[in-house]
């Protein structure tokens, strides 16, 4: 009898962690990448770009949970009669941590070259500088060829840190939690574009 208590217990624990993990999941769902916009700018594509719609994360974060955060931003051409052409990319990979010492939140910025990290006190203070990305260089017109392009945001989060609790059944709860694609207008290069935004 004590048996199969044991196992009715572990039962209810494993439904009760997947159908939060579920729950978790569709509100992601709702989650979406605001723009990408483009401007050129001495010659150089600038992108920018944002996640909203994300309160589970939200949530995360505020209780102590270290989440990460993936902006890629990608470059193609447009191509008639062949598949469309990878150009160039940009990742940007932002983390952000409770320091319960402190009594803030710290978040560390690397886009491969250049690390940043802040500190605030207050999480509403914190999201734009978490949520988005401003003035991405991705490349200077001048290394393209006149044709048309169009840039792919893909944005991806996950935990940096699993509850051991949960850890037992990390065979059915995937690395990233949150992963979103969105791909802009068409833009042409080799044409004088207009002042500010190109599309």
């Amino acid at each position: 009898m004590v048996k199969f208590s044991n196992n009715f217990q572990s039962g209810k624990l494993f439904t009760l962690i997947f159908c939060t993990y579920l729950t978790l999941t569709a509100s992601a769902a709702n989650a979406e990448i605001i723009g990408p916009a483009i401007k050129i700018q001495n010659n150089n594509i600038m992108i920018g770009t944002g996640f909203s719609n994300i309160k589970e994360i939200e949530n995360a974060i505020r209780s102590g949970v270290e989440k990460e955060i993936v902006f890629t931003i990608e470059l193609f051409r447009e191509w008639d009669f062949w598949p469309d052409e990878f150009v160039h990319a940009r990742k940007i990979q932002k983390t952000i941590k409770y320091d319960n010492l402190r009594g803030q939140y710290r978040i560390s910025s690397h886009d491969g070259t250049v690390v940043k990290e802040r500190y605030f006190k207050e999480f509403n203070d914190l999201k734009e500088w978490l949520f988005t990305v401003k003035d991405v260089n991705i490349i200077n017109v001048k290394e393209l060829e006149q044709g048309s392009y169009f840039v792919r945001v893909v944005v991806e989060s996950k935990s940096r840190e699993i509850p051991p609790v949960i850890g037992f059944f990390m065979l059915f709860i995937p690395e990233i939690e949150t992963s979103l694609a969105k791909k802009s207008p068409s833009f042409i290069v080799g044409e004088q574009p207009a002042p500010g935004d190109i599309r």
